[in-house]
């Protein structure tokens, strides 16, 4: 409920300027034809307004969906990436592990050739 607040809340003043038109306030029967026409000009004001709200909101939706599918694709990347710096980081443990199996061999025979 949140996310669509966030995208209305900027447009909030138009609408309610947009809603609440000027009518002339007489109540005398010789002005039900203007009070009509006010009407019928505020109902086209709000017709438009309504109409220029919803294509900017289709727009705002097409560049959030087009945003998450970006953001997925990064989030496949990332992932892709991990699992490879996993791989890569598992390997050179092996490696680190041979190596230092070699020094500690390498020590243990240097240490036995000059014992002798």
């Amino acid at each position: 409920m949140a996310a669509w607040f966030t995208v209305v809340a900027p447009l909030l003043p138009e609408l309610i300027r947009a809603a609440r038109p000027m009518f002339t306030r007489s109540r005398e029967p010789s002005q039900i034809p203007q009070q009509i026409r006010e009407l019928q000009d505020a109902v086209d004001h709000n017709d438009q307004a309504i109409k220029t709200l919803a294509s900017e909101m289709e727009q705002t939706l097409a560049a959030l969906k087009q945003a998450s599918a970006q953001l997925e694709a990064t989030l496949v990347e990332l992932r892709r990436e991990q699992a490879e710096h996993a791989r890569r980081l598992q390997l050179m443990q092996w490696v680190t592990g041979a190596a230092i199996t070699a020094a500690v061999l390498a020590f243990g025979v240097a240490a036995y050739a000059l014992a002798r």
